[in-house]
């Protein structure tokens, strides 16, 4: 499967290659938008009622935050305190919230999981096939760490920008109450379209690490979204073509998403030229090379 510069990019018109190329990507990408859909939107609910519920508990330690105490010291003093008052609340939700995030993580990497790199091959997959509580635990976390760390620095620029104002603690909590929620929209989108795509890319890669532990010698590629217009790292890891597995793209990535809104999509399937295990199984089903779709010759 030989890759091509996307036709976006090319000032010429575009080769019958170039635009095969954009409707394999076309299509794989309404394919997981459509897959991934669902999951999506789980994953956007959770993560707006989860700054919600973060929203409740920052203005709680605002509230309870000894004023008195931060009103007598230096700007830098108040800020430090309003500041560790809310750290510490934010740090208190971490449990809290990988279990909010969790189902809509679990619903994307499910989808993610039937639509992988096995399912090209007949075989069906399910979350038990590949790690998904590990998955789950770690990447659930970070996300989370992620949505603090975010939090945190927001709140800071609008205490520091109110306190180099002179204005009053009252006057801040008023402003932060009123701004705060106002994160959870944008945000929880691109959330919801970033880790679907997290799921998606980890689980394709997991299905194809299966296949190698069958014998198949896996390659992987980087497809540009239909509606990625402006050069970044992206077009370097697309045109690097088939790589090996294990191999990191030019940005460094193992796999899709490069950044947040990524619209990218990565895929594998055995390395044309190498000899394949066809008809190795793998969870008690044979594993057999779609019709007209050359990967190389059988063992």
């Amino acid at each position: 499967m030989a890759c091509v510069t996307h036709m976006l990019r090319s000032p010429e018109s575009p080769t019958l290659a170039e635009t095969l190329d954009l409707a394999l990507q076309h299509s794989l990408y309404l394919h997981h938008r459509a897959s991934m859909r669902a999951a999506e939107v789980q994953i956007e609910n959770a993560a707006k009622a989860m700054f919600a519920m973060q929203s409740y508990d920052v203005l709680m330690a605002l509230f309870t935050a000894d004023m008195e105490e931060a009103a007598s010291e230096k700007d830098e003093r108040n800020r430090d305190i309003i500041l560790a008052a809310i750290a510490a609340i934010l740090a208190a939700r971490l449990d809290r919230d990988v279990q909010t995030l969790r189902p809509g993580l679990v619903a994307a990497l499910s989808a993610a999981v039937v639509n992988a790199a096995l399912s090209k091959y007949g075989v069906a997959g399910d979350l038990r096939q590949i790690d998904a509580e590990s998955y789950l635990r770690l990447h659930g976390a970070e996300l989370v760490k992620d949505l603090n760390t975010f939090s945190r620095q927001r709140l800071a620029k609008m205490l520091a920008d109110g306190l180099a104002s002179g204005d009053s603690f009252d006057t801040i909590a008023t402003r932060i109450m009123a701004s705060f929620d106002e994160m959870n929209m944008a945000r929880a989108l691109k959330i919801a379209r970033t880790e679907a795509s997290k799921a998606w890319a980890y689980a394709e890669l997991e299905s194809a690490r299966r296949m190698e532990e069958a014998g198949f010698v896996m390659v992987k590629e980087w497809l540009l979204g239909p509606l990625h217009a402006v050069m970044d790292p992206c077009d370097a890891n697309h045109e690097a073509g088939a790589i090996p597995l294990h191999r990191p793209f030019p940005s460094g990535d193992m796999a899709t998403p490069q950044h947040p809104n990524c619209g990218c999509s990565v895929i594998t399937y055995p390395a044309s030229g190498q000899p394949q295990p066809w008809g190795a199984t793998i969870g008690g089903l044979p594993l057999y090379p779609p019709p007209g779709f050359d990967q190389g010759d059988e063992v």
